[in-house]
């Protein structure tokens, strides 16, 4: 306890520096014409830091230090495992003395190869850049002080090792070895030049180490470098090569602590004495001064700053965009452009800001404008560029066409069609020179969105013109693989890259190749190619490795993405953002946010910074689950925060509406948040109009579905995309018609949908075999088999079935035949209609393996269940396993204890209600306790399930403490006031607060089924009314996603079934007219009578009435709940009688 304690002591006393230290710059600029003859000053080597100490007590130190060289050897790094907590030797006579040097070197601990940091002070980066090496050292390197008299330890050759010493330099062992210098007699050997060699190598390495913190850090270290500035001050001749070096550490020193002013008057005295040959160093002047400005300003005063200082840094700024468009190309960039560029990315609205400072003159916003577009599109900050680039056209400015051009390219890249053709459109017809930029620009616009005809007609101008490049060629194979067609790929390829030309396919025209394969799920070419790749030379890059990842994420194999991983790491290729959004989707479409949320921790940890699109996917892996608080912290998270990076998107507000149509929110909701949304400048796109559509026919109102298709369509015109009304949303309109049982409306959808020339996908027929199987009629299911045989036929297979989707597409077509067969109690047919299936090519899913495990229940097949219910349990395993994705960690969400999974819910309640039935209690309980022991999460129906089974099993008073402890008490929580909500969190994360625990409630999924999101969108309208709507000024668009989170579905689920009330009503009554409630099933059911000549003093009436009484004290709620139930069923048969004439 004694060394933290001496150690932050020590540290109060050396960082503490005297007042006004940060102004002690200005003056020293008046004195800079001093003569280099002056002699040293006495106190030169006496750091400012330590002014407050005696004189006597520095002799007395300097005593000690002599006395105890085994102490000062430890000091300097070597170990000794016996010295005293006041730095000397336990076998030191002096370590009893009061007066220590600890004064003036901290207390640190030692490590062999580096030596760590106060426990009270940030510990100083390892990987800064070499200063020795830099040329403003290189006229000094040669003065270093001559080496001292060989002594047992020489603080001096210490210290000038350091300064000789080309690995990154330790700031507190440095400032150590100084400190220990200037109390040593050695001190008299230093020359100036060796201090200021220091001074600048201590400068450049708190700059390199800025990450280590904040304001607080560079105030500790230029407070430290400002004493050694003010002693050098009057050492060096005016204008001098030291004096000049000097000068730079004034500025330099002058940013760190924030004295913006005065660094800026020195960098402009510097740019006078710094001829063009040594302007990279007046550059790194300037870099530092826009680092201290963003510290202790921000973006915008950066902004100021840098159009300011245009004359002196202005050329260094040219456009990157513009010049990083070639392949061949090599732009080199600055360490200054980079900073500039990376703090002016920061800045939250330029589009506003410009139109702030209107009223400033044309030049400095066109200056301004052109920067920050170019800023824009190399931080590919593609809306901030649209909005800027719009804003710049209506106040008239000029904006170079190429500029305009790389914002299409940036739109592109951040797959924002509709605006990079508005774009493209505009700077098409705004000239009528048809150059290599326009054209090429066109092309890779029309290549992204699979545009065959547009991307041949731009390219065949490259090719009259001789413009064309291999780039080009590129462009076109990637439009073909785009559209799906691999065998022109490939067949490009080859004539592009014949065997004998002596051009020479890339790595990026192999990875095209290599994409083309992948977006068709063709694996074997995948592997032939990559192959081929490999052969001509070319090791797979990043993008190969995203293609590939992204292809078994697609298919749900979490095992084969982890090796993915892996094997990128064995590659020294560090997984991007990119990827790893890639990894969050697989693990949304798994309904894992527990998970999802380990990944995107581990993102952080290895360095990546998220954008946007990843953190949506978070948000998105939050709906898919049903995770509704986690889907409004994700959305807050976005909302505040001022990194344009996250600022709120299309893809944002298209993910919140999910939320809302899944979770059943009333149209009115989603009606008034896309209107709004509206209003505030955001264009709804395809994918936002289908949403409001599928809100619209799931409430019912078709006639409002017609009109928002209608109102799509208009908008299509105007977006100059290839897209076209498509299947999927003349599906949900044909679907809402059918729900409410107009066939004739729906097939007028249908008819409409094969006269567009659209091509139904197999959730059309989904639909449509699910509507004639809901009649269960003999005839509705021959005009159902037989629409199946005809979609199912050779030809049109092919042309509904993508490869990469052909298991799921197979398991909507035959799955409504396999429920419609399960309801009318057939499970010869269900059994018939899976193996047909699996005879097409379909595979076993928990869905469809459901399916028959109910049909096998309903027929009371226990033989059957338990022939299925291994396969199930395998799937379930093998589903919810992500443990490959973790391997290594400490901490993985695989753990049990830690993993949501509620995929195995269904199957569950369907098999304990099938082997409580057979009175199989025992099987039921060990297959309870397996399923928590591998953290699969229990749901309402599991819960009144197991209630019924223990009834079933003759324990009834388990029953009644399954509703007393757990479903009335979530009924309870759902039923309560909202709860808290934080408007900005500091992190997207949700479950580091409320960690997910196998004991919670399982949260309930997103209802896909448009009927139960009818329903529950009736019951909030009923329950909430007004609190559902927002305020007019409010942009709070997840507070209605808030309300009903907390009582949707959960509202409907977490509470007793009315068979469960209606099942522990009866055995209240049997267990109060004396009789006790006997197991189900097997030999136990028949009841057993009681020994007359038993010792037992009760009876069966008296134990089953003491079962009554026990069960009214102890579950209370349960049975008033049972009363009032029984009172409201009552009163309700009262009310039918009555109507029925009674």
């Amino acid at each position: 306890m004694i060394e933290p304690l001496a150690a932050a002591v020590v540290n109060s006393f050396l960082l503490r520096a005297p007042a006004g230290r940060a102004s002690t710059l200005r003056p020293s600029l008046e004195h800079m014409g001093r003569s280099i003859s002056r002699p040293l000053l006495r106190d030169f080597f006496t750091p400012t830091a330590r002014r407050w100490k005696g004189k006597e007590k520095a002799v007395e130190q300097d005593i000690d230090f002599a006395q105890c060289t085994e102490c000062a050897e430890w000091l300097l790094g070597v170990t000794h495992d016996s010295c005293c907590v006041m730095r000397h030797s336990i076998w030191c006579p002096r370590r009893n003395r009061v007066s220590m040097i600890s004064d003036a070197v901290p207390r640190r601990s030692q490590t062999l190869n580096r030596s760590a940091s106060p426990p009270n002070v940030r510990r100083y980066s390892s990987s800064l850049p070499s200063c020795s090496n830099s040329p403003q050292f290189n006229h000094l390197s040669t003065t270093l002080s001559s080496p001292a008299p060989e002594t047992p330890f020489s603080p001096l050759n210490h210290f000038l090792s350091l300064l000789q010493d080309n690995d990154p330099l330790n700031l507190y062992d440095a400032w150590n070895a100084y400190q220990i210098l200037v109390d040593s007699d050695d001190h008299q050997h230093l020359k100036p030049s060796d201090v200021l060699i220091f001074a600048q190598k201590l400068s450049a390495a708190t700059e390199a180490g800025e990450n280590n913190g904040g304001v607080s850090y560079f105030q500790e270290w230029g407070t430290r470098l400002a004493s050694l500035n003010e002693r050098l001050e009057p050492m060096f001749e005016k204008h001098s090569s030291e004096d000049v070096a000097r000068l730079k550490l004034v500025a330099r020193v002058s940013a760190f602590l924030g004295d913006l002013d005065h660094a800026i008057i020195t960098a402009h005295e510097l740019s006078d004495l710094l001829i063009d040959g040594r302007r990279e160093e007046l550059l790194d002047i300037y870099r530092t001064l826009v680092r201290s400005i963003a510290l202790y300003q921000d973006s915008e005063h950066v902004l100021d700053f840098v159009l300011a200082e245009w004359a002196n840094i202005g050329v260094h700024l040219l456009p990157l965009s513009t010049r990083s468009w070639h392949w061949d190309m090599d732009v080199k960039l600055s360490p200054f452009q980079i900073t500039i560029y990376s703090t002016l990315a920061n800045l939250p609205d330029a589009a506003t800001l410009l139109e702030q400072r209107r009223h400033s003159s044309v030049e400095t916003r066109q200056r301004m404008g052109v920067l920050l577009l170019d800023v824009f599109c190399w931080e590919s900050l593609a809306e901030d560029a649209y909005a800027l680039l719009k804003e710049m056209q209506a106040q008239l400015l000029l904006v170079p066409l190429d500029l305009q051009l790389q914002v299409v390219r940036s739109l592109v890249r951040a797959d924002s069609f509709i605006r990079a053709n508005e774009v493209y459109k505009s700077v098409w017809e705004s000239t009528d020179t048809r150059h290599k930029f326009l054209l090429s620009t066109g092309m890779y616009l029309a290549a992204h969105q699979g545009d065959i005809n547009r991307t041949e007609e731009y390219y065949s101008q490259l090719c009259e013109a001789r413009w064309a490049t291999a780039r080009d060629r590129a462009t076109l194979m990637h439009a073909y693989a785009v559209a799906g067609q691999v065998d022109k790929v490939v067949e490009l390829f080859h004539e592009y890259f014949p065997p004998d030309s002596p051009s020479k396919p890339s790595v990026v025209h192999f990875t095209i190749v290599v994409y083309a394969h992948a977006e068709r799920a063709d694996y074997d070419g995948l592997n032939f190619w990559l192959q081929a790749m490999s052969k001509a030379g070319h090791t797979p890059d990043i993008y190969v490795y995203s293609i590939i990842l992204k292809s078994f994420a697609v298919r749900g194999e979490v095992d084969s993405v982890a090796a993915v991983l892996d094997q990128m790491r064995a590659a020294k290729i560090q997984p991007t953002r990119v990827l790893y959004t890639t990894v969050i989707s697989l693990l949304a479409y798994r309904k894992d946010p527990v998970s999802a949320e380990a990944i995107y921790k581990r993102a952080l940890r290895e360095g990546i910074t998220p954008d946007r699109k990843m953190i949506t996917s978070l948000m998105n892996a939050h709906v898919e689950a049903g995770s509704w608080a986690g889907v409004v912290r994700v959305f807050d998270y976005l909302k505040s925060s001022r990194i344009p990076r996250l600022r709120l998107s299309i893809e944002v507000y298209n993910t919140l509406l999910k939320a809302y149509v899944l979770i059943g929110a009333p149209f009115h909701v989603v009606s008034t948040i896309f209107r709004k949304l509206e209003t505030m400048g955001v264009q709804p796109n395809a994918r936002m109009y289908t949403l409001v559509i599928q809100s619209a026919c799931d409430a019912g109102y078709m006639n409002i579905a017609n009109k928002i298709f209608a109102e799509m369509e208009a908008a299509e015109k105007s977006w100059q995309t290839t897209y076209r009304v498509d299947a999927f949303v003349l599906t949900i309109i044909m679907a809402g018609h059918l729900r409410l049982g107009d066939k004739r409306s729906a097939k007028a959808v249908y008819d409409n949908m094969c006269e567009r020339g659209i091509q139904p996908t197999s959730i059309t027929f989904y639909h449509i075999l699910r509507a004639y199987g809901n009649e269960k009629t003999d005839e509705s299911f021959q005009i159902a088999e037989n629409f199946l045989k005809t979609i199912m036929a050779g030809e049109s297979l092919a042309s509904w079935i993508h490869p990469q989707t052909r298991t799921a597409a197979l398991e909507r077509v035959y799955g409504p035949l396999m429920h419609a067969y399960t309801k009318v109690d057939k499970p010869e047919e269900v059994e018939r209609t899976f193996q047909a299936m699996l005879d097409a090519g379909g595979e076993a899913s928990l869905g469809n393996l459901t399916v028959l495990l109910d049909a096998y229940r309903r027929a009371g097949d226990v033989e059957a269940i338990h022939g299925l219910w291994p396969q199930i349990w395998q799937l379930a395993l093998r589903f919810s396993k992500t443990e490959p994705l973790f391997e290594g960690e400490d901490d993985s969400p695989s753990d049990p204890t830690k993993r949501q999974g509620n995929i195995l819910c269904v199957p569950l309640s369907i098999y304990i209600d099938a082997l409580s039935a057979a009175g199989e209690h025992v099987v039921i309980a060990e297959m309870w306790g397996k399923a928590r022991s591998h953290g699969f999460s229990f749901d309402s129906h599991n819960w009144n399930h197991l209630a019924v089974a223990l009834v079933r099993a003759g324990d009834p008073e388990r029953a009644f403490e399954i509703v007393e402890r757990v479903l009335l008490p979530f009924e309870r929580q759902s039923n309560g006031a909202p709860r808290d909500r934080n408007p900005s969190p500091k992190t997207p994360l949700t479950f580091d607060d409320t960690p997910s625990d196998v004991n919670k409630p399982a949260s309930q999924s997103p209802m896909h089924r448009s009927e139960r999101r009818a329903y529950q969108s009736k019951v909030a309208t009923k329950k909430f009314g007004d609190r559902l709507e927002m305020d007019p000024t409010s942009d709070d668009f997840a507070h209605p996603l808030h309300v009903l989170h907390q009582i949707s579905p959960s509202w409907n689920a977490w509470r007793p079934h009315h068979t469960v009330l209606d099942l522990l009503s009866g055995v209240l009554r049997h267990l109060g007219s004396g009789m006790p409630v006997q197991p189900v099933g097997g030999h136990s059911s028949t009841p057993q009578a009681l020994d007359p000549d038993s010792n037992d003093a009760f009876t069966r009436e008296n134990l089953a009435r003491e079962m009554f009484e026990h069960i009214h004290l102890k579950y209370p709620d349960t049975v008033e709940t049972i009363r009032l139930y029984a009172r409201r069923k009552s009163r309700k048969s009262a009310l039918k009688r009555q109507d029925d004439g009674w």
